[in-house]
């Protein structure tokens, strides 16, 4: 990295704290105002005494090995094995069934709905869009629900669907980019779809036990080296996302490749250390981990919201144009939301395997699902030359994706984030309950 490029990086560092300060005395979610300080950013880095401040770039390599282990470790380390077990099923049905209704449906009514204002846009097309912009992110609205007090098992559903929503809706956006990549060949396609995800989300929980056991035992023999301790907890989370992504580059059974979801695997041994490994840690360190890892995620989440905005204010896409198919998406999408949580909320009810999920809850689960750096991720990965025979259009197909992403992902930042507030008093979720 350049002198500049390290001068830009604590820049927006000073910049994430005073934005900060800012969200606690406006009352408003702090991942917001980081998107929009970066937005505004962009303006003022084309002056030359404060070009330096675009030097830092935020590339998929930096969000997927460096920045997303970290969200992922943080978040998985406090969850209880206990109160993911009594909520097993509904954690398991809103992060793939969800997301599979809302991926499909999502597909579909873009196919027809885009017709109808005469964009002729192929089914593979929304299919990659639908698997990218379903994936969830808590962040901002985790926040809001600490500041609220919102019960327990709502924030742990929330916080447990998406942890593993991620892992999942990574897995079938890339077998549906690999189907856009090779073609569709039939049942011989569907097949591989089935494996490609079955290995991702099984040889994921299986590789991520085996690493989060494996650290456990070298931090019981670390000997209370409380240095030692906490490097090993960072060494866990990041070598487990990379081997990951190595075995899946180059392990393959009878010809067939084997992928393991990274971040499928990342989450299970987080949640042994967490869990099983926080017993061998010495008291001292056991103490420090928490705020040790929060606020590890907390320069995370500053650096890769307030670059988001960045990213987004500085893309070459005239967003003029797109503004009636963003505008669409974004309705379709809220809609694929709603119809993902309540028949579901309405499975799980009937079935009464668990507690009951109030109406009340579905409301919130389904108005506050916000989308933010895994989807930036996702069209991140996608090849800028990725075109089909069919597509008619000058942009191509990576610009019109990441226009109806940016135009999703605002709306549900600066529109549903700022009304999250509203809904939890609408409906007296403010209180601290179980």
């Amino acid at each position: 990295m350049t002198l500049e490029g390290i001068l830009s990086l604590f820049a927006l560092m000073i910049i994430s704290i005073g934005t900060y300060f800012l969200s606690q005395r406006l009352k408003l979610p702090y991942t917001v105002l980081l998107v929009l300080a970066g937005s505004l950013i962009v303006p003022i880095a084309h002056i030359p005494s404060f070009a330096f401040l675009k030097t830092f770039h935020l590339t998929p390599e930096l969000l997927f090995y460096v920045f997303l282990p970290i969200l992922i470790f943080e978040s998985a380390y406090n969850m209880r094995v206990r109160e993911l077990m009594d909520n097993v099923r509904s954690v398991s049905w809103f992060a793939v069934g969800s997301l599979l209704i809302s991926m499909f449906f999502i597909a579909g009514a873009l196919f027809f709905g885009f017709r109808l204002i005469g964009m002729e846009v192929p089914f593979m097309v929304t299919l990659l869009f639908g698997a990218l912009i379903s994936a969830t992110d808590p962040v901002a609205v985790l926040a809001l629900f600490k500041e609220f007090g919102v019960p327990r098992r709502l924030s742990f559903l929330f916080e447990g669907e998406s942890l593993f929503n991620d892992g999942t809706a990574l897995a079938v956006f890339l077998i549906v980019l690999e189907i856009f990549l090779k073609g569709f060949s039939g049942i011989e396609t569907i097949l591989e779809g089935i494996f490609m995800f079955a290995t991702m989300v099984f040889g994921g929980v299986a590789f991520g036990l085996f690493m989060g056991f494996l650290f456990a035992k070298f931090i019981e023999k670390a000997g209370n080296n409380e240095h030692i301790e906490i490097t090993l907890t960072l060494l866990v989370a990041h070598l487990t996302f990379i081997l990951s992504e190595l075995i899946s580059s180059h392990l393959s059974v009878f010809g067939h490749a084997i992928h393991l979801s990274a971040i499928i695997a990342t989450v299970m041994a987080s949640m042994v250390i967490g869990n099983y490994g926080r017993s061998k840690l010495s008291a001292g360190v056991e103490h420090f981990m928490e705020r040790f890892w929060g606020y590890f995620a907390f320069v995370a989440n500053s650096l890769v919201f307030i670059t988001m905005g960045l990213l987004f204010a500085g893309l070459p896409i005239n967003f003029g144009f797109f503004m009636l198919p963003i505008f669409f998406a974004v309705i379709v999408v809220m809609v694929a939301r709603a119809l993902s949580v309540y028949p579901v909320a309405a499975w799980l009810n009937f079935t009464k395997k668990e507690k009951e999920i109030p109406l009340s809850w579905q409301h919130l689960m389904s108005w506050g699902s916000l989308r933010g750096a895994l989807a930036v991720i996702m069209v991140m990965l996608i090849p800028d030359t990725l075109t089909l025979p069919d597509w008619k259009f000058d942009f191509t197909i990576k610009e019109f994706i990441t226009a109806l992403t940016i135009g999703c992902i605002y709306f549900t930042l600066f529109v549903k984030a700022l009304t999250i507030g509203k809904i939890i008093n609408r409906y007296g979720l403010s209180a601290l309950t179980t």
